[in-house]
C-alpha cells in the first residue's frame, strides 16, 4: 500500500509539471537565462537543521513588454496590476530538493527537541515584474514530501562519498504528503545615490499553503556597479529559489535584515494530516543576510550567508538557521 501510494504521488507531481508550462506566443523576443542554486550550512562549518537545498531555474525575460503568467499562478494573478506595461518582467520555472536533519545525525531514535529529518522534492513557479520603482512578484510551489523525494538515499550517498557521518534516523522522517504554497511579493526601491552605484529597498511578502504560512517585511542595502535593472531579483531570495543576482558586467554587495511571522511550517510543525514528528519554535524572527554578486559577459555568481538569528529566541534550536548560499547564473546566446 505504501509503494502504491508513493508511485500515486509521484504520477500526479509529473503531470502537474507538464501542465505547468504556458503557451509561447509567436514574434515574443525574450532572453533565457538559467541557474543553479547551492544551499549547505557545511559551508558554515555545521551539518544539521537545514542540511541542504539544490535548484535549477530557468528564466524566461522580456523587456518593455510584458510575458504570459503560467497557469500555476492563477490563484494570486487577481491581485496583480495588469494596467501598468513593466520596464522588465520573467517567468521563473525551477526544480528543487532539500533535506532538513536534526543536529545529532548519529541517533536512530526520534529526537522529540529537535528537528525532525525531512525531505522535499518541489517544482515552483513565479512571474516578477519590474515597473522601475517598485516591483512585483507572484509564485506558485507544489511538491512531494517525505520519504518519495529520496531525501535519504541522497544524503546517506553524499556522505558517503565525503566520509562523513552516516545519518541513521531517516526512519523517523516526515511521512509522504502533496504539498502546496502560494506566495505573494512586493519590493520598492526607495533610494538611490545619485551616481545610482548604491541604494534602499523594501519589501513584503506573505506565504499560505501547507509547506509555510507567514507573513514578512525586510530592508536591504547595495552598493556597487550596474544595479538598476537587477533590483527586483532580491524577491527570488524570500521563496529561496535563489539568491540576488546582478547582470551587464555589473556587481554589488548587499546586506539586509527580515522580520517575519511563521503560523506554520511543515519542517517544523510536522505533517498536515497526519501524526508525525514536530518541534517546538519561535514563530516572530528576525534574521539577517550578507552577499556579494559579480557579473561578467553572460554569467554571473553570488556567495552569500542567509537566515542569520539576530534574535537569538530559539535556545531549544540553536545556530540552526544559518547556512552558506551560491548561485551560479548564465545565459547561451
Amino acid at each position: 500500500m505504501r509503494i502504491v501510494r508513493r508511485y500515486f504521488l509521484i504520477l500526479v507531481f509529473i503531470a502537474v509539471v507538464f501542465s505547468s508550462f504556458p503557451i509561447r506566443s509567436e514574434g515574443n523576443q525574450r532572453q533565457e537565462w538559467h541557474s543553479v542554486t547551492l544551499d549547505n550550512d557545511l559551508f558554515l562549518g555545521d551539518d544539521s537543521g537545514y542540511s541542504n537545498g539544490l535548484y535549477y531555474s530557468l528564466y524566461n525575460a522580456s523587456q518593455n513588454e510584458g510575458v504570459e503568467h503560467p497557469l500555476l499562478l492563477a490563484p494570486t494573478i487577481w491581485s496583480y496590476n495588469s494596467n501598468e506595461s513593466p520596464k522588465l518582467s520573467f517567468n521563473a520555472l525551477t526544480f528543487g530538493h532539500i533535506i532538513v536533519t536534526p543536529d545529532d545525525i548519529t541517533q536512530t531514535s526520534e529526537q522529540p527537541n529537535d528537528i525532525p529529518y525531512g525531505g522535499l522534492l518541489f517544482l515552483h513557479r513565479a512571474h516578477i515584474a519590474d515597473f522601475g520603482g517598485y516591483a512585483d512578484k507572484m509564485s506558485t510551489t507544489i511538491g512531494l514530501l517525505g520519504p518519495s523525494s529520496r531525501a535519504d538515499r541522497v544524503q546517506t550517498s553524499i556522505h558517503r562519498i565525503t566520509g562523513s557521518d552516516i545519518p541513521q534516523g531517516w526512519d523517523n522522517q516526515l511521512k509522504d504528503e502533496l504539498v502546496f504554497q502560494f506566495s505573494r511579493g512586493r519590493a520598492w526601491r526607495i533610494w538611490s545615490s545619485q551616481q545610482d552605484n548604491s541604494d534602499f529597498i523594501l519589501g513584503v511578502d506573505s506565504k499560505f499553503g501547507t509547506l509555510e504560512t507567514s507573513i514578512g517585511a525586510g530592508a536591504m542595502f547595495r552598493v556597487g556597479r550596474e544595479i538598476e535593472q537587477s533590483f527586483s531579483s532580491v524577491l527570488l531570495n524570500d521563496d529561496r529559489t535563489s539568491n540576488p543576482v546582478n547582470v551587464n558586467d555589473g556587481w554589488y554587495f548587499y546586506t539586509g535584515v527580515g522580520l517575519s511571522y511563521t503560523w506554520q511550517l511543515i519542517f517544523l510543525d510536522g505533517n498536515t494530516f497526519r501524526e508525525s514528528a514536530s518541534v517546538e519554535y519561535e514563530p516572530l524572527q528576525l534574521t539577517g543576510i550578507l552577499g556579494y554578486t559579480y557579473a561578467w559577459n553572460n554569467f554571473s555568481m553570488t556567495i552569500a550567508i542567509n537566515g542569520i538569528d539576530l534574535l537569538k529566541k530559539n535556545s531549544s534550536l540553536p545556530d540552526r538557521k544559518s547556512y552558506g548560499s551560491m548561485t551560479w547564473l548564465w545565459r547561451l546566446d
